[in-house]
């Protein structure tokens, strides 16, 4: 079993202090954190609910743990070079990948540490209704929207019922078209939008069985 790290760090919005603990004779320094952020900080969980809209009532406190926890899921890694902008359902559909599983992750190859990289790539409204039509309930992605021409899809995906994970990172090494995802966010009553920590799991194959010896 391979555990794949795809969370990014965070490392804004954290304050350290020392309060002295006395043990004893001893007096030891307890390390405090305090901690204020944007609910995009990092890697983060939306759920339908970042839209009040299509508030479904489910929040990082009630949310089911089976939509997060080991979710079967579905691996497509593009390769966008010297495509336009717009990734279109053909592209999808190209990559002869049957989706399987409630999760769903699509690699575009753009990365936020990389500068060769930026980020130009988008999912057209046809793309939207394909990735909707898989009938997923969690997607994963390192874009979504296009911000000068928005195309919808935060309203498409959460008007159906699917949650998302923004900004994750090392896609790329993942090497399985089927992996099971863990999203693991804080349990905090009322938020629908938060960081999280984000793993893949690549199984290991079954063993071959041996033939009968006779």
């Amino acid at each position: 079993m391979k555990i794949i790290d795809l969370t990014a760090e965070i490392k804004e919005g954290v304050e350290r202090s020392l309060v002295p603990i006395k043990i004893k004779e001893n007096i030891y320094q307890g390390v405090i954190h305090k901690l204020v952020m944007s609910s995009m900080s990092g890697t983060y969980l939306d759920l339908p609910g970042h839209i009040q809209e299509f508030d479904n009532y489910l929040d990082a406190a009630n949310y089911p743990l089976e939509k997060l926890f080991w979710v079967p899921t579905t691996v497509i890694h593009l390769n966008r070079q010297g495509r336009e902008r717009e990734i279109k359902a053909e592209e999808l559909q190209a990559t002869g990948i049957s989706v399987k599983g409630k999760g769903l992750i699509i690699d575009t190859g753009w990365s936020p540490r990389s500068i060769d990289s930026p980020r130009v790539c988008f999912y057209g409204k046809e793309a939207i209704a394909w990735i909707i039509s898989q009938g997923i309930e969690l997607f994963i992605s390192d874009v979504y929207e296009n911000h000068s021409d928005p195309q919808g899809i935060f309203v498409e995906l959460f008007k159906a019922g699917i949650s998302c994970v923004c900004i994750p990172v090392n896609l790329a090494r993942i090497s399985k078209p089927q992996v099971k995802i863990c999203v693991v966010p804080l349990k905090v009553a009322g938020a629908v939008q938060l960081p999280c920590r984000l793993l893949a799991i690549e199984e290991d194959a079954p063993p071959k069985k041996s033939p009968n010896r006779r």
